[in-house]
């Protein structure tokens, strides 16, 4: 067993000893894939649970969010790990991402009368993947929430998110705006808007030249090229007016967060993410730096000890 540094910002001090990697099925770990839904699109996950779990456990649960791009399956062994440790644990696919359901649109034009509620028409229709639209994906992950919340033996009380990246600033977003959330940890975050004056978001001529022609031309698009090029300046739009690190002195003192940050991260500056954040939170937190460590950290043993900090922080707060 090997030991490695770690360094936590904070009153909260960690001491952490690698542990060899477990694969999933091991320590009496199962797991099962699931569907659930994020306005009306049916969504995928796979949820991950400890030995022993059953309809009365009462256990502690965390949702596991993947960074932009990626899906429910480079998260997978994170979730496994947790399970091992007792934790039910839900990776999940965004909408238009993995094995989840695209954004839907019609392409042909539907009559319908505003006198009814509900209406059921036979259309074409073009579905729209690899959308990365911020909110789109905090909607996603408070929906697997709540279907967690549903899951027998869970306890509903007791609930956790985990993401990286991009979706490190989603969770610093949620546990801001989402009581149920009692824990966080936010992996390699990026939670932009430090320096970002809180005001009205000005675009730029490009960006306002873009929102006029999408609102006033932008039918769903009927090819690949075209898709692509509409994701691509849709992202530059949201992501624009995104800026997670407003949300940090809103989190609730009741709810605890980690951020557990690469040493030699060359994407994002931990000073200006997740140490800042942790210094404006009024509740339990800490800084875990994985020493050598570089953004990614999904293997060897800057994961062992990534998910090392993480499981203890979940098995401390929930």
């Amino acid at each position: 067993m090997n030991a490695f540094r770690v360094f936590v910002f904070s009153s909260l001090f960690l001491v952490l000893i690698a542990q060899p990697f477990r694969a999933a099925g091991d320590d009496g770990v199962t797991s099962k894939e699931v569907k659930f839904f994020s306005e009306a699109v049916q969504c995928y996950a796979k949820i991950y649970m400890p030995k022993g779990f059953g309809a009365d456990s009462k256990a502690p649960a965390v949702v596991l969010a993947p960074a932009p791009g990626h899906t429910a399956a480079s998260v997978d062994k994170y979730a496994a790990q947790l399970a091992a440790r007792g934790l039910v644990a839900m990776a999940i696919d965004y909408r238009g991402w993995g094995r989840s359901g695209g954004f839907l649109y019609l392409s042909e034009a539907v009559r319908w009368d505003d006198r009814l509620r509900f209406s059921q028409h036979t259309a074409k229709v073009r579905i729209r993947r690899k959308r990365l639209v911020p909110n789109a994906q905090i909607l996603d992950i408070r929906n697997a929430i709540s279907y967690l919340q549903g899951e027998a033996g869970v306890d509903r009380g007791r609930i956790g998110v985990w993401g990286s990246d991009l979706a490190g600033g989603h969770v610093i977003t949620i546990a801001a705006t989402d009581i149920r959330v009692k824990a966080a940890v936010a992996q390699t975050p990026v939670i932009e808007g430090k320096d970002v004056p809180r005001k009205a978001t000005v675009p730029t001529p490009e960006l306002r030249t873009t929102m006029v022609r999408l609102a006033r031309n932008g039918p769903a698009p009927a090819t690949a090229v075209a898709a692509a090029a509409m994701n691509e300046q849709e992202t530059k739009i949201a992501v624009a007016g995104y800026h997670p690190f407003w949300f940090v002195d809103a989190i609730p003192q009741t709810t605890a967060i980690l951020f557990v940050v690469a040493e030699q991260d060359l994407k994002v500056s931990n000073d200006a993410n997740a140490v800042a954040a942790s210094k404006l939170l009024k509740g339990p937190n800490g800084v875990t730096v994985v020493p050598g460590a570089t953004h990614s950290m999904s293997t060897g043993a800057a994961f062992e000890v990534s998910v090392e900090a993480a499981a203890a922080w979940f098995q401390k707060y929930l």
